[in-house]
Order: C-alpha cells, then sequence, then structure tokens
C-alpha cells in the first residue's frame, strides 16, 4: 500500500462511516476522517492508526454549511494529502409530513446529501484520476420508490443515484471506478432503531449492523461492483418489488410511514 495515499471517510464519526474507517484501516489504508465537531474522531484516528499501523488524519468540519465542502479539500491540500479513495457517507434524513418540516431541517438535506457530496466530488476528480482510484456514494434503499413522509430525504437520495450512475458512465475508461451502495435501515443510533421498531416486522427484519454493510460495501467496491445493495433480504425485496407496480409500493410505504412526524 502506498503510504503516501489516503481513503477520505465523511460522516466518519458514528454509523457506517465509522465502520467503514475501520474496514479501511483493517485493509492496511491510511485514512481521511471528517464529521462534525464532538464526534470523537481523534479517539477513533488514535486506535486505528495504533492497532492497525496507518496513517490517520481527521478534520471536524460541518459539510453543511457554504464554506465546509471546500475547507474540508483544502485541508486535504494543506496537507500534502492524496486521496484515491472518496467515500460519500455523510447524509441527514427527517421523516414526517413536509408542512411539519422546518426551514432548517430542508436545507439541512440538501446541503449536506447532494451539495456537499456534489461539491467533494466534483473538487476531488482530477485527483482521482491520476491513479487507480474508487469514488463510493452512500443513497438509500428507497432512492427508486416515491416515498411519502419521506420526500425531501428520498428525494436527495434519488439525485445520488443518478449521479453515480451517471458518472459512472462519464469515468468510463478512465482511472475512477464509481460504486453506488442501497442500504436499508442501520443500527445507527437510539432513534434509528425506535423509528425501525415503529416499522413493523418488515423493516426489522431487513435492518442492518453497520459493520456487515461496511465489510460488503468494501468487499463489492474493490470488486469493481458499480451497484452494492447489502443484506440477502433487501436484494430479494429489491427483485420482488421490481415486479410489483409502482402504484402498489406507494400505497404500501404510504401507510408504513403515515405515522412518522418531522424530527
Amino acid at each position: 500500500m502506498a503510504e503516501d495515499l489516503y481513503a477520505l471517510v465523511t460522516g466518519a464519526g458514528k454509523g457506517i462511516g465509522k465502520a467503514i474507517a475501520t474496514g479501511l484501516a483493517e485493509r492496511g489504508h491510511n485514512i481521511i476522517l471528517s464529521s462534525l465537531p464532538g464526534e470523537n474522531l481523534d479517539v477513533l484516528c488514535s486506535v486505528l492508526s495504533e492497532k492497525y499501523h496507518i496513517k490517520a488524519q481527521y478534520f471536524e468540519i460541518d459539510l453543511a454549511t457554504k464554506e465546509g465542502p471546500e475547507s474540508l479539500f483544502r485541508k486535504t491540500k494543506e496537507n500534502g494529502l492524496r486521496v484515491n479513495i472518496l467515500i460519500n457517507n455523510a447524509g441527514i434524513g427527517i421523516e414526517g409530513p413536509m408542512e411539519t418540516y422546518s426551514q432548517k431541517i430542508i436545507d439541512s438535506m440538501i446541503l449536506l446529501n447532494i451539495r456537499a457530496l456534489t461539491l467533494l466530488t466534483f473538487y476531488f476528480t482530477p485527483e482521482l484520476k491520476k491513479r487507480p482510484s474508487y469514488l463510493l456514494n452512500i443513497s438509500s434503499f428507497g432512492c427508486y420508490t416515491p416515498t411519502a413522509y419521506k420526500t425531501v430525504y428520498l428525494a436527495t437520495k434519488s439525485y445520488i443515484y443518478y449521479l453515480t450512475r451517471a458518472l459512472g458512465s462519464e469515468f468510463n475508461g478512465t482511472s475512477v471506478k464509481t460504486c453506488l451502495v442501497i442500504p436499508s435501515a442501520v443500527r445507527t443510533n437510539e432513534l434509528t432503531n425506535k423509528r425501525i421498531a415503529r416499522a413493523g416486522w418488515l423493516a426489522r427484519a431487513s435492518v442492518l449492523d453497520p459493520e456487515d454493510v461496511a465489510s460488503k460495501i468494501l468487499n463489492d467496491m474493490f470488486k469493481g461492483r458499480k451497484v452494492v445493495i447489502p443484506g440477502r433480504i433487501n436484494r430479494f425485496i429489491f427483485g420482488i418489488s421490481a415486479l410489483v407496480p409502482e402504484g402498489i409500493i406507494m400505497a404500501a410505504v404510504r401507510n408504513l410511514f403515515r405515522s412518522e412526524e418531522a424530527l
């Protein structure tokens, strides 16, 4: 492993991002971790660098701010860090009737899920094209289906789906391989666990652990897979849903999430 190459993981303080960072370190990759302040990135970097004998850097940046994405890119350049793996994991999701959202909530989802991911991809693409590299973006299992009570969130995830797939075509013939991840619900915190419990037996049966998701993501990314759907049950559900009329699916998910409130 070239010592001067790094994998950059956003949203690395918890959940899938933290598990991906750990998995990369375990595989011998140097890592750059980014998250909001107060998520103990310093401790995580120290533990991973000591345990796996890799280099680990971290930057505490709010990527939903206007200057956030450029600031992260600039800090990597100022520190002479060369990125050959970009993991756009940072994101936020809110559920509930749209009229109960606040403007701040809507801005947060759009600025983080869409703007930050797009700008980071834009900034780092020239660097990625200099050598064999990977661009991995995290979408959502619901990105294919217009879903009541998850309107803005899943609209942002649909954007990620189309952007990543289009870039995969655009990067054809270059050194960059794209990978799109389409996970279902993942156990990340108490709030997520409560939402999973309210969603019923199917949600509980298809819920994933961050470590299992990260392992599947990294194994498939390094194999060159363009689309990754973690979880056997989820892949089965996806295959079946392709045969069901969209109207039936939309009615089912509307009833499923009707009781949710914006948080």
